[in-house]
């Protein structure tokens, strides 16, 4: 769960990482970083009553005296109400002693009754969250290149790049409809218009991209940019010993 690496211990462990090729470098910078946005959705139930989410984003990340990353590691804790009918999808029902809300079936993906709202059946609840990296091949966006797959592909792109050049990247390289890479082919419109102003460089960028991941860095499903700019905020200097 996302709380087991939240401590500073996960980011020890990605500072030993990355030690051996800044041996000559007397300091780096290491942070720790988060986001969260609400979402009305996915979906509704089968009654028709609104499916609720939210998306913590945690970002470890090192970086050097110029603020350019050296390595990063970001994970996300996504959390629906339970009339989402997504079997991998963690739930929150609501507060101890409260009125039990719609429970959805995975299977028949119709509401089948209400939630307890226990302080033990919403302790259960807390305790079997997962992060998406921790639901693997169950999150469901791609089984050819599952959300973890695509996150370890963007850590590779972002290292040697600033927070700041990342977001003028975004900027110009994603979609302003949906968040994610623009593509070659896409139907939409405005992403057309978009890409069209592109250079050969730029086009070539993002096949570059859209070849290791097709999500995006900002939107309903979560803020990574956002992360990772908290985490450049929140940086701490770290001596590295030279003998």
């Amino acid at each position: 769960m996302i709380k087991k690496w939240l401590p500073l211990s996960l980011s020890a462990l990605l500072l030993c990482g990355s030690i051996s090729s800044f041996a000559a470098e007397t300091k780096i910078y290491q942070g720790l970083g988060h986001s969260t946005n609400f979402r009305v959705g996915p979906g509704k139930d089968s009654e028709g009553q609104q499916v609720y989410s939210f998306n913590y984003v945690d970002a470890a990340v090192l970086f050097d005296s110029d603020g350019k990353i050296i390595n990063a590691v970001v994970d996300a804790l996504e959390v629906s109400t339970p009339n989402y009918d997504g079997e991998s999808m963690p739930h929150f029902s609501g507060w101890p002693g409260t009125e039990g809300h719609n429970l959805a079936d995975h299977k028949t993906k119709k509401v089948i009754g209400k939630t307890e709202n226990t302080p033990a059946s919403i302790a259960n609840e807390v305790d079997n969250w997962k992060t998406k990296r921790e639901r693997g091949a169950t999150y469901g966006m791609n089984p050819k290149n599952e959300w973890d797959e695509q996150m370890d592909f963007f850590q590779e792109k972002f290292k040697g790049k600033t927070v700041e050049e990342l977001e003028i990247i975004f900027t110009k390289l994603y979609s302003d409809v949906n968040g994610r890479p623009l593509k070659e082919n896409s139907r939409n419109d405005k992403d057309k218009e978009k890409y069209s102003k592109l250079t050969e460089a730029e086009k070539k960028e993002v096949a570059d991209i859209t070849a290791g991941a097709t999500m995006s860095l900002r939107d309903s499903h979560g803020d990574i940019l956002g992360a990772l700019k908290n985490a450049y905020e929140n940086r701490i200097e770290v001596a590295i010993p030279t003998k």
